[in-house]
């Protein structure tokens, strides 16, 4: 029999798929900022890119594209931060931006299955979250999930052993009652209501 932690982790590797053609339209705007740097780097099938914006901050995106389709993809963790690590030697950020850290949009968690399984799995015990209304017992959804991935061992070693000092987040997302409902019928969501995708910003600064 298949226990409950192997159900979850099989079900929140769908989620990168369902949840982008719902939630698409939450991510920023690529209009809004001046693209003037970029590096990119293979990650087996998939292309990653790092985009500098209007000479200060930067853009993740890891992409496929099929039939002139592009879609988000997701390589694995070993292969994200291999790639990650790549385009930034390219880039130089640090020494480019002369700071001692720098900022980066990441996309969406969900894309990154790894954090995801591990938001939910930290979320659901820790007692600052309450699970039967699905939100803080105190403060924001932003807040709360911002401290949580802030403490992440996963997301360091997938940033090559950067040091996050700071992150912040937006649309936090949590399934519904309904949605519990139908992950116990097969759909694709967590099975209790937990955070599992955001927009995920980090100030990241050089390893020691």
């Amino acid at each position: 029999m298949k226990t409950r932690s192997h159900h979850l982790s099989r079900v929140i590797c769908f989620l990168p798929v369902a949840a982008w053609l719902m939630f698409a339209p939450l991510a920023p705007s690529a209009d809004a900022a001046v693209v003037t740097g970029s590096w990119k780097a293979q990650a087996k099938s998939c292309t990653m890119v790092l985009e500098e914006e209007d000479r200060s901050t930067y853009h993740l995106r890891v992409l496929q594209v099929q039939d002139k389709i592009t879609t988000p993809c997701m390589p694995s963790a070993q292969d994200f931060t291999d790639a990650f690590n790549q385009v930034m030697r390219d880039a130089a950020p640090f020494q480019k931006q002369g700071r001692e850290a720098v900022r980066i949009f990441l996309g969406r968690l969900v894309e990154l299955p790894e954090m995801s399984r591990e938001l939910s799995s930290t979320a659901r015990q820790a007692r600052e979250w309450n699970l039967a209304a699905g939100k803080p017992v105190r403060g924001t959804q932003n807040v709360f999930v911002a401290r949580l991935l802030l403490k992440s061992d996963t997301l360091r070693e997938l940033l090559g052993g950067l040091r996050p000092v700071h992150i912040s987040v937006e649309k936090v997302l949590v399934p519904s009652r309904d949605m519990v409902t139908k992950w116990k019928r097969g759909a694709s969501y967590p099975n209790k209501r937990v955070p599992y995708d955001c927009l995920l910003w980090v100030e990241l600064a050089a390893a020691r």
